[in-house]
């Protein structure tokens, strides 16, 4: 295994690892969840860098990258939503996940189809880099919120709009997606 690919093996457990500091109480465990969240948000970075730099992109890596992305964003993100002071919309989150559905789907029908693996689009890491910021910013209004007595109305209102963004950034580049694959998505229904 490639090094970009054990950093993608790593980020899987650096978001379960995330998303367990989430699901425990307490200020100390939610500053462990941002570090681990933080590192590998780097992971991703590297193992991007690492395999189109050293030429060493793989089928596994163009399959898992995308997963362990969406289980650290999403996972934090859901993790998050237990957390009722931070007003996370949780239709944000289920169409944060639809979108991610659809765009697997998609992912493997064109695989079916065109028998090659479709690498993530451009379109595809910029929302994941908006989303990760998103949910970066969640993490941390979770963590001033514990820090201080009592946080300002409008930082407590920043999930909920964070969350909107995250969702945005998703279904426009999900619609990217579908526009781009049109001509061989009709082809399928043949």
């Amino acid at each position: 295994m490639n090094v970009a690919n054990q950093l993608t093996v790593g980020r899987i457990v650096l978001a379960l690892v995330v998303v367990w500091s989430l699901l425990n109480p307490g200020l100390g465990w939610h500053e462990i969840a941002l570090s681990f969240f933080l590192l590998a948000i780097l992971t991703d970075a590297a193992d991007g860098y690492l395999a189109r730099h050293l030429r060493r992109e793989s089928p596994f890596g163009k399959v898992a990258d995308p997963i362990a992305d969406k289980l650290l964003v999403l996972g934090t993100l859901i993790a998050l939503a237990k957390h009722r002071t931070l007003h996370i919309p949780l239709w944000g989150v289920v169409l944060i996940l639809m979108r991610e559905f659809l765009v697997a789907g998609l992912r493997i029908l064109a695989s079916a189809q065109q028998g090659r693996i479709i690498a993530a689009q451009t379109w595809g890491k910029q929302a994941m880099a908006i989303q990760s910021v998103c949910v970066l910013a969640i993490l941390l209004i979770l963590i001033i919120a514990e820090s201080a007595r009592s946080a300002p109305t409008w930082l407590q209102a920043l999930p909920y709009a964070l969350t909107l963004v995250a969702a945005s950034s998703a279904w426009y580049s999900g619609y990217l997606y579908f526009r781009e694959s049109r001509h061989w998505l009709e082809k399928s229904w043949e």
